[in-house]
Order: C-alpha cells, then structure tokens, then sequence
C-alpha cells in the first residue's frame, strides 16, 4: 500500500511493502530526487536493510552452533510494514517477528521505521526492540538510490562525471575502499581511491567491481554533486561503515548512498553471528536506536 507525506517543499511517496521510500518529489525545483526503479537496472528505490547487510559466507548464519540460511540483505526489505501511525508530515512503519522469519532468524522483535519531512529533506529514526528472552544480535542499513543527476519527471541523466563527496574526512588525504569478490565476500584486496577536496568523480569503471565499501571512522556524511562540485543530496548517519553502490552499466543514472550498521561476510568466514564484525546486540527488552537524515 502507498502512503504520501506533504510539506511545502517535498511529496513523498513510500511504500508498506519494505517501508521503502518510491519518490521524493521537490516541487519548488520541479525535480524527483529518487532513482525511479528501472528493472533494466535495479527495480528498487531505497530498501531497508535488515537483519543482514550484503551477502554472508555460504548463504547462511551460526547461532548457539545451528545454521540459518541467510538472503542478500535479508527479509527487512520484503515483508509487509503496518503504518502504525501517520500524520501529514510523518509516518511510522512497524514490523513484528512471525513464524515465518523465526524459522530462519530465531529472535523475537518489533522493528520500526519512521519517517519525518523536514525543510530541507527527510528524517529517519530506526528502532529494534528485542521482545525475546536472549541477546538479539542483528545488522541494519539504509540503501537509498539517488537520481544522478536529479532530472524533471520522466527523464533521467547520466552519473558519470558526478562526484561523491565525503564528510568527516581529511579532505586529500588517502582514502581506501574494501572490495568485494565475485560472490560479493570482502576480500583482502583495498581499492585505492584519489579524493580531491573529500570528494571523487564516478567515472564508466567506478562500479565495475560492485559496491565500494567504507570502514572507517570519522565519515559523518555522504553527498552526490554536480561536476562543479554543488552537493544536491546527502545523507547524514554517524554509521561505521559506509556502502556506495550502482549498477556497473554506467548508463544507470542512479547511485546508492548506504550507511550500514554491519557489513558483509569476509571471505571464509565461519564463526557465530554475534562474532560478526559490527553486529549490533540489543539485551531482551531493551531497545535499540539509531536513525539517519536526508538532505536536499
């Protein structure tokens, strides 16, 4: 089902399905903001990622020594949300745990995402509360994609010749990304990257080898410019690690900006979930919370 939040400036569109984000209409610049979810490329818009990030080794997870069979990202971004609670501006999506998702995840939760439209883009608050009796162990991310450039309705442009832009970072000082194998496992191979005043252009070859994976500290934000350097996107998240991803025909004129509180399996990698670099814990009862902003 699809919901609509207004303010003056933005109209969004989300859907229940994955609580996903479809459009972000500005209408004082007359441009969509969102990648239009184009299945010649990628058929999504913004998935929320839950309870894994990327792919795990072997397709599956250790718990207490059983294994569970593990998907790309896990279910977060294919099951049905209830909008527990909207106004014009805002809305909070609500997932309990089911029978279903027990049977390959074995925790007992309630997970919430809200949205909130603000001046200049969208506030995201992101809330995991373990309603089980053990630790719950888990990975969450966010995986908008950005038209790039953003482009009046029904047309696109091209991302090559965009630039990335990091904060929080030294603005020349080196800059490496993980890279990822043919099975899309963390390799002990680094991807150089050349920053020029904390940013980077995205040439025909940037995405040619997947994602480009950030695990660092002290990135505080991530923005698309234009050639010029103009930043027309960001998303502000005090996450760990950082994913940037599109598809690695560069004629998809979109790019995904991923603050990720996880990451995906190192190759060969066999020890127990709650060993899993960057796994997030939250105590029975308890809740965890974390969020994120948009910015336009």
């Amino acid at each position: 089902m699809k919901y609509i939040l207004e303010n003056d400036r933005f109209r969004v569109v989300l859907e229940s399905m994955g609580a996903e984000i479809k459009s972000v209409w500005d209408k004082e610049q007359g441009l969509e903001h969102m990648w239009s979810g184009d299945p010649a490329y990628w058929g999504k818009t913004s998935p929320f990622l839950f309870p894994f990030i990327g792919k795990l080794e072997k397709e599956r997870f250790i718990h207490e020594g059983k294994m569970y069979p593990a998907d790309k990202h896990g279910f977060g971004q294919r099951v049905e949300y209830e909008a527990a609670e909207q106004t014009r501006e805002a809305i909070c999506f609500r997932f309990r745990d089911t029978e279903a998702t027990r049977a390959i995840y074995p925790f007992s939760f309630v997970l919430e995402i809200a949205y909130m439209l603000q001046e200049d883009g969208i506030r995201e608050e992101w809330r995991v509360k373990n309603t089980g009796e053990g630790a719950m162990y888990f990975s969450l991310g966010g995986h908008a994609a950005f038209a790039c450039p953003p482009a009046e309705e029904g047309k696109s442009g091209s991302r090559v010749g965009q630039r990335v832009k990091l904060h929080g970072v030294d603005p020349n000082g080196e800059l490496y990304s993980l890279r990822v194998n043919h099975k899309g496992l963390i390799t002990e191979e680094l991807l150089p990257i050349l920053p020029e005043n904390s940013s980077f252009a995205i040439t025909e070859e940037l995405f040619a080898g997947d994602a480009l994976i950030f695990d660092r500290e002290g990135i505080t934000a991530v923005g698309l410019c234009d050639p010029e350097g103009r930043e027309y996107a960001r998303v502000e998240c005090d996450a760990p690690v950082w994913g940037i991803w599109s598809h690695s025909d560069s004629g998809a004129g979109y790019v995904c900006l991923e603050p990720w509180y996880g990451i995906c399996d190192f190759a060969g990698y066999e020890g127990e979930l709650k060993e899993r670099p960057h796994i997030q814990t939250v105590m029975p009862g308890e809740t965890w919370a974390g969020g994120s902003r948009i910015c336009f």
